[in-house]
């Protein structure tokens, strides 16, 4: 039982690690796109 909590844990760490690292990436294209569009004005 504690292995299967142990790993159940470690994918949990995992994954929310992930979401973190997409919305970052997903904040930075949005400021990008921004300012682009801020450019071309």
């Amino acid at each position: 039982m504690w292995i299967e909590l142990g790993i159940f844990i470690l994918v949990l760490i995992f994954a929310i690690h992930q979401i973190r690292d997409v919305r970052k990436e997903q904040r930075k294209r949005a400021e990008r796109e921004q300012a682009e569009k801020d450019e071309i004005k």
